[in-house]
């Protein structure tokens, strides 16, 4: 039984750095060049969220209610500034009913989902009405149905009435019901 090793030129901890039997090699490190990677330039830090979406924006959250608009979110570095371009914007009438309230990113969730539920629901109200007067224009086609149906016998029934008539008056019976 013959034990297999490598001998004395093998591979090895003590072996030259260098060559056909060069030693073990020091484990690479992977994380640290992938995060070297991912360092900004002193540039992209400098960039606001819509230039580089992957910094986080430094804006605060105001929720800005305006008369005969409603309310919505929006993004600003303080109420000041923000008040500022709303008075470019909004008639000089409408402006001292601006009310500015600064919000938490939470809220400003809540605020989104809740204006999108209050959309579905609208959604789906309307599709309800709209189905519900699907149903009554059917409601009234079946009606009418029943009712022409119903005039058409009865105008059978009279032709029938009329001819039996017409055929007892041939006959000379017909005098005999009239006088009842």
């Amino acid at each position: 039984m013959t034990i297999a090793t490598a001998g004395t030129g093998g591979f090895g901890a003590d072996s030259s750095a260098t060559g056909p039997n060069a030693g073990y090699d020091p484990v690479m490190k992977f994380r640290k060049k992938v995060k070297d990677k991912k360092a900004l330039t002193p540039e992209n830090k400098l960039k606001e969220s819509k230039e580089n979406p992957s910094m986080p924006s430094r804006l605060f959250q105001y929720k800005v209610s305006i008369p005969e608009v409603g309310e919505t979110i929006i993004y600003a570095n303080s109420s000041a500034e923000l008040m500022q371009k709303l008075r470019l914007l909004v008639n000089y009438r409408y402006r001292g009913d601006i009310k500015i309230e600064r919000i938490m990113p939470g809220q400003a969730g809540k605020f989104f989902m809740d204006k999108r539920s209050k959309a579905i629901r609208n959604v789906k109200e309307s599709v309800d009405k709209q189905m519900q007067q699907q149903m009554t224009q059917q409601q009234i086609a079946n009606e009418k149905k029943k009712v022409n149906m119903k005039i058409k016998e009865l105008q059978s029934q009279l032709q029938k009435k009329t001819a039996s008539l017409k055929l007892k008056a041939r006959a000379g019976g017909a005098q005999a019901t009239v006088d009842r």
